[in-house]
């Protein structure tokens, strides 16, 4: 897990709306930082990092999340040993300790006819469904929700596919697939789905 003994929990409530890419930048920055071997973010948006620093890293964490495009609503930091001392731990501390988070379901798309299968896709910080499996060898039309930012346009780079999502959203029409997993992702490979074939 961790090149040192974690002295100290760091907690940084990242607000609301937080972009899926703005959250892992502000990840990267802050595991970046010298004594920090953990770094997470919650369902909340919080971001938390333990820390095995001899020293306070308060000022340094808080510089990498505004570098990260942040405007900390709060930052806490406890001692470790106070909070092992607490159990069961909450979400945020499970996050953070690196429980492994539930898997993914995959969405089977429906066949509508032997031409056709359609699918819509909720874009937030995320996909919604963001892995869904198909039919192979018939056409797939994915209607996604507007997105914006980081978001704001999705890309199938193995199939040579872009949409604009800024204005309403899009029909993405994929033609009928061989047999296999085809990744998509935002504008910055930043936040990722797929559509397996079968």
């Amino acid at each position: 897990m961790a090149n040192g003994v974690i002295k100290d929990v760091y907690r940084v409530a990242l607000g609301q709306g937080a972009c899926r890419s703005g959250e892992t930048l502000a990840t990267m920055l802050v595991r970046d930082i010298d004594g920090v071997e953990i770094v997470a973010v919650n369902n909340e948006g919080t971001l938390i990092a333990l820390a095995s620093a001899d020293t306070d890293l308060y000022e340094d964490i808080v510089k990498a999340v505004v570098t990260a495009g942040f405007a900390p609503e709060s930052v806490v930091a406890t001692p470790f040993e106070r909070l092992t001392e607490r159990i069961p731990l909450t979400l945020a501390e499970t996050v953070a300790l690196e429980a492994p988070e539930p898997p993914r379901v995959p969405v089977r798309v429906p066949v509508e006819t032997s031409l056709s299968q359609r699918v819509r896709i909720e874009v937030t910080d995320d996909y919604d469904p963001s892995d869904i499996v198909v039919a192979a060898g018939i056409p797939l039309e994915i209607t996604f929700s507007e997105g914006s930012g980081c978001l704001a346009t999705v890309v199938f780079e193995g199939l040579g596919i872009e949409a604009d999502l800024t204005h309403g959203g899009a029909v993405v029409t994929i033609p009928a697939l061989e047999p296999g997993v085809y990744p998509f992702s935002c504008g910055m490979h930043m936040v990722h789905g797929s559509i397996t074939a079968e």
